[in-house]
């Protein structure tokens, strides 16, 4: 946000007041902010559960130190920025709060058997679901009992077993960023990207430069023609992410821009002020 926006306390901060009403009145703020700044899509809220001090890649983004607290304030965000015509991709699949490791540097390693992680981590993702999430962020995370030598975004096991049939999930399946070094480091952006449309996600982030984007975008369609990715596949999340465009109305149209930046500002001041 421009500067002339004042900025809201972060979820930690939120959360630690014990009170959904503050917390669904920020969300509110963040997607008017969002929408009428032009955007569509927010990467929040952030479903993992805090389980260790500063310094943890999460951070202050996390809304409880239970599975419970993460589901009582964290779903409520998402369906408010839902209601302000935002899509809210909820993150980070199974759950970063497993792990102190930083995929920004390094992949992480969760040493847990599906059980655990279903009763845990994967509580608050669950009732996101149950309760109309439309889009999930999957992270970078190795999980050897479950997925193998693959980290989750990259494990087609992983995500057609538990988001698409245990959890019965719909709607869109989006990686974490490729250019994280847990990903780039291990098997470079070419077999990286390649690896996350065979595992079925239907939009891949990747923040390399334009050339490196251009020549995978190439090599994309070289394997579409090839047959090594199904061209199916491609449609068929093409047509998820048609659905969501037509859900939230999304389109090419202008925006004028925030209105009323003052009262915004003064609602966001009220919420400071309680900290």
């Amino acid at each position: 946000m421009p500067p002339e926006i004042k900025n809201l306390p972060p979820a930690n901060k939120l959360a630690s007041l014990n009170n959904k009403e503050i917390i669904i009145d920020s969300a509110k703020i963040t997607g008017k902010l969002l929408k009428e700044s032009g955007f569509n899509l927010n990467f929040a809220p952030v479903l993992d559960i805090k389980r260790f001090d500063d310094g943890h890649p999460i951070g202050d983004r996390c809304y409880g130190k239970t599975k419970e607290e993460v589901t009582e304030y964290a779903i409520p965000v998402m369906k408010e920025l839902q209601n302000q015509g935002i899509v809210s991709v909820i993150k980070h699949f199974p759950g970063h709060g497993a792990t102190k490791q930083d995929s920004h540097a390094l992949l992480p390693v969760i040493n847990s058997n599906i059980k655990n992680l279903q009763n845990e981590d994967m509580y608050p993702f669950e009732h996101a679901i149950n309760q109309g999430a439309d889009a999930i962020l999957v992270s970078h995370l190795l999980i050897p009992k479950i997925t193998g030598i693959y980290p989750a975004s990259l494990s087609r096991k992983f995500i057609t077993t538990y988001l698409r049939k245990k959890y019965k999930f719909r709607g869109l399946v989006i990686t974490d960023d490729l250019k994280m070094k847990a990903i780039k480091l291990i098997y470079g952006a070419d077999l990286a990207v390649e690896k996350a449309f065979k595992a079925g996600n239907d939009i891949i982030v990747f923040r390399f430069n334009h050339s490196e984007e251009t020549r995978i975008l190439d090599k994309i369609l070289f394997l579409v023609k090839k047959g090594k990715i199904k061209e199916y596949q491609i449609n068929r999340s093409v047509k998820r992410i048609i659905r969501i465009k037509e859900k939230y109305n999304i389109s090419d149209e202008s925006v004028e821009g925030v209105s009323d930046i003052n009262n915004l500002n003064n609602r966001i001041e009220e919420i400071r002020s309680l900290f």
